[in-house]
Order: C-alpha cells, then sequence, then structure tokens
C-alpha cells in the first residue's frame, strides 16, 4: 500500500519452504499509482533478481495485474517472484484462501494472461502457476569450443542440445553433478558467441532420490551471472523431461521436482507440472512455496 510514510514491501524466498533458502525476490502487493520509473527505482533499491509488483489489470480478461523488475529493466516473465508475490498475497489478505479451498486468479503480464492457483499445502500457501509451453529447436554450434569456454570437456556435456525460441535459452545436458560443479562462468569469452542468451545446464545426478532433474542457470547478458533458482527455466524443463522419457504416454499431467540452488547453499525443489496428449504438451504449470523474510516501507 502507497501511503504518504511510503510503499510496503516484502522480501521472500521462493521455492523453499526454509528460512535463508530458495530464491529471494522483493514483492510489492499494491502497486497502485505506482509509476514505471517508481518501479524501477523500487526494484533496483532491493538488487535483488527480481522485484514482483501486483496492480489492478488493464483488461476485464484477468483479475489482477502482475510486472516484474530487475534491478536494470523491466522482464516479460519470473516464476520465482511470482511465487514469492501470491504467497505473499495469500498471507497478507490480498488472495486469502483456507480449508480445501483452490484459488485460481487471471493474471495479465507481458507473457499474456496466466492462470495462478493458490492453494494450502500442510497449512502454508502453495502457489502454481502456469507458464507458456516452450517451442525448441536444435542447438548447433562446436561443441568442443563450447565446452571449452566454460572449463569442461566435450564429453561432459553429452545428449541432445535445445534453444527455447521464445526466451533464447540454452538446454545443455551434462554428465553428472561433479561436472555440473565444474562450470565456471566465463561472461567476456561468452558475449563473443551469444551475446543474448541466457544457459541452463542439467544432470539427472540428483540430490534427493525422488528429484528428476539438478540444474544450473547463468544470465549474464541479463545482469544475473548465476540464478538461484529459476522458474522460467525449470517449466520448460518439464517438456524436455518428459521428451526424453520416450512415447507412448497416457494423455495427462505429468509431475516432476526439478533441484537447484544447492551448489550455491541455496537449495530450492521446484514441481513442474505437464499436461500431454499424443506427444503434444497443451499446458505447463510451475509450483512452489515462499518464506517470509523482510518487510517494511519503502520511500519514494
Amino acid at each position: 500500500m502507497t501511503t504518504p510514510q511510503g510503499v510496503e514491501i516484502f522480501q521472500y524466498n521462493a521455492f523453499t519452504d526454509q528460512p535463508f533458502a530458495g530464491n529471494p525476490a522483493g514483492v510489492v502487493t499494491d502497486a497502485s499509482g505506482l509509476e514505471d520509473a517508481a518501479m524501477q527505482r523500487i526494484a533496483r533499491q532491493f538488487n535483488l533478481a527480481e522485484t514482483a509488483f501486483l496492480l489492478p489489470p488493464s483488461t476485464a480478461d484477468a483479475d489482477v495485474r502482475l510486472r516484474w523488475f530487475t534491478p536494470a529493466q523491466e522482464v516479460t516473465l519470473c516464476g520465482h517472484a511470482t511465487i514469492a508475490a501470491f504467497t505473499a498475497a495469500a498471507e497478507r489478505g490480498v488472495f486469502p484462501v483456507t480449508g480445501d479451498e483452490e484459488r485460481v486468479l487471471r493474471v495479465e503480464t507481458l507473457s499474456g494472461i496466466l492462470r495462478i492457483r493458490i492453494r494450502l499445502r500442510e497449512g502454508v500457501p502453495e502457489v502454481a502457476m502456469q507458464i507458456p509451453v516452450p517451442s525448441f529447436d536444435p542447438l548447433e554450434l562446436d561443441r568442443s569450443a563450447f565446452a571449452s569456454l566454460w572449463g569442461v570437456e566435450e564429453a561432459d556435456l553429452a545428449g541432445d542440445w535445445l534453444v527455447h525460441l521464445a526466451l533464447n535459452y540454452w538446454y545443455v545436458p551434462v554428465r553428472d553433478r561433479a561436472a555440473l560443479r565444474a562450470l565456471t562462468l566465463r561472461t567476456d569469452k561468452l558475449a563473443a558467441l551469444a551475446p543474448r542468451a541466457a544457459f541452463t545446464f542439467f544432470t539427472h545426478d540428483t540430490v534427493e532420490p525422488d528429484s528428476d532433474w539438478h540444474l544450473r542457470f547463468f544470465a549474464p547478458f541479463h545482469g544475473v551471472p548465476e540464478d538461484i533458482v529459476t522458474g522460467s527455466a525449470q517449466g520448460p524443463m518439464g517438456v524436455v523431461h518428459l521428451g526424453l522419457t520416450g512415447g507412448g504416454l497416457d494423455p495427462g499431467w505429468f509431475e516432476f521436482k526439478g533441484e537447484q540452488g544447492d551448489l550455491l547453499g541455496r537449495p530450492g525443489r521446484v514441481r513442474v507440472r505437464v499436461y500431454q496428449q499424443g506427444g503434444v504438451v497443451s499446458d505447463l504449470e510451475i509450483a512452489g512455496g515462499a518464506v517470509a523474510m523482510l518487510e517494511g516501507r519503502i520511500r519514494i
């Protein structure tokens, strides 16, 4: 809420149920009346990967509007800040849920109208966020040279390489967590190769036996050298993983669990749900909880 004393702000750690784990995001649950420049200044002051702002919708097709800002610019999609924002909204009475109720919202974003589901899981809010179904193309480049840029061997990066067409996220499979740990970001060397790309490296060698993959995500050209837990990268991994399991699947929802952040000392877990029929994915969700860490007011 905006008052003469300032704007009410929160910081939540997403994709975790533990303090000091998961991915932190700034949240403003009532950004009505804030100009674009003010939202950008607030995001810059938070200096987190993203800050989320909830506003009244500009279309009758939506219940609420959601915008995401990095310290440098507005972005079109952010998973962890969405989980943080709607957890905060549920806990602060903006969109409360009780008992076995599931609250479904139509959310206006720069990526279109997205579905948000909020329910209580073991007494605390869990937020499921619909994200756009990705399209992939094979990623063709000199594998040996690319591996060398990251300080690993070509044999460490095995399997099919893909590029997410809408987001320009590169998906590269890695042999195991040891190879994943060995990756070293060299922004200067990558700039000449792919100055607009972000890089998702994943392995099926997981920390927890019931997980399906473990990944690291690097977006140095978007102001995020390495992200802690990345919903917008984890969600498409569900589509990648489903493709790797082969055909012949019955129609319906498939649920997976992705890991991230352990190598940064901030483990996070993302539930990914994929709906497919006849080998075609038509719906995609990421889900998780968030923990309140800070609250206060900021002068504008």
